[in-house]
């Protein structure tokens, strides 16, 4: 399955341990598909490893950091509460995008399992 929205720069450390990072800043009528690639990504992770994300060195499978900015028609970033809903398989912005551009940058880690088989899922770096 590829991903057409998000586009991750990789690393790995030297336990193995992986992290891939995107930034996207789509026209605001890519907002919606752009937060189902998200939500996809964070769905399988979760059916991944259901304990859901923690910190590695606790020995979580996969950690995520989602972080979002909207830009209001003046301009002024304003950052946005991100709400992965496993139940639905949705993310939701508080207050909501659909009309306004933003910026969004996903951190998502993991232990070399997890990095094998998310690679091989999405076709990653």
């Amino acid at each position: 399955m590829n991903l057409h929205l998000l586009d991750f720069d990789c690393s790995e450390d030297a336990e193995g341990v992986v992290c891939w990072d995107a930034l996207a800043q789509p026209a605001p009528r890519y907002n919606s598909a752009l937060l189902a690639e998200v939500a996809l990504l964070l769905a399988w992770s979760h059916r991944f490893a259901a304990q859901g994300p923690g910190a590695l060195e606790d020995g979580a499978d996969w950690d995520v950091d989602l972080q979002v900015l909207l830009h209001s028609e003046a301009g002024h970033p304003v950052p946005a509460q991100a709400h992965f809903d496993l139940t639905t398989g949705t993310v939701r912005l508080t207050p909501a995008a659909e009309q306004h551009p933003l910026e969004l940058s996903l951190s998502l880690s993991g232990t070399p399992a997890f990095a094998q088989a998310l690679r091989e899922q999405f076709n990653l770096p």
